[in-house]
């Protein structure tokens, strides 16, 4: 049988949300009033870093404990979860994207690009929030 940490994938998942929920706010304030605000820009930034920590985590545990192909980078991480049809291609992309942007917040923190950042998490927010219910949905269908 599997051995899957799925009280630490739900863990993670949550504080997940509670981070999308942060980006959501930010997003409402509009992009002008945000990279206005040094402390917006801020939060920003660690809701979105803290939500690719969460995509990679959660997808390492799913793949450490359903035996899955060992990734290579951040980015394989997410399409072994494609090929294993925990998420969709269309949430592959952008979860794709939003990965690759991790490089910003963690190598490049002195110059991230906050109108990119600010576009990226219009365009993923979507995909963001659909990542919990397809873990949990897959780990329904595959544990029980």
């Amino acid at each position: 049988m599997y051995d899957v940490n799925t009280k630490r994938i739900d863990q993670v998942l949550t504080y997940m949300s509670s981070m999308l929920d942060v980006l959501d706010r930010l997003k409402a304030r509009g992009a002008e009033a945000v990279l206005a605000d040094e402390v917006a820009v801020l939060a920003m930034e660690r809701a979105l870093h803290l939500s690719i920590e969460g995509i990679v985590d959660v997808g390492n545990a799913l793949i450490d404990g359903f035996i899955m192909r060992d990734p290579g980078s951040y980015a394989d991480i997410v399409e072994i979860l494609r090929d294993e049809q925990v998420i969709t291609g269309e949430q592959a992309r952008v979860l794709t994207g939003v990965t690759e942007f991790r490089k910003h917040l963690v190598n490049d923190y002195t110059a991230v690009p906050g109108k990119e950042m600010y576009a990226l998490v219009n365009e993923a927010l979507p995909a963001l929030r659909q990542f919990a219910p397809a873990v949990r949905d897959y780990l329904e269908k595959e544990l029980f």
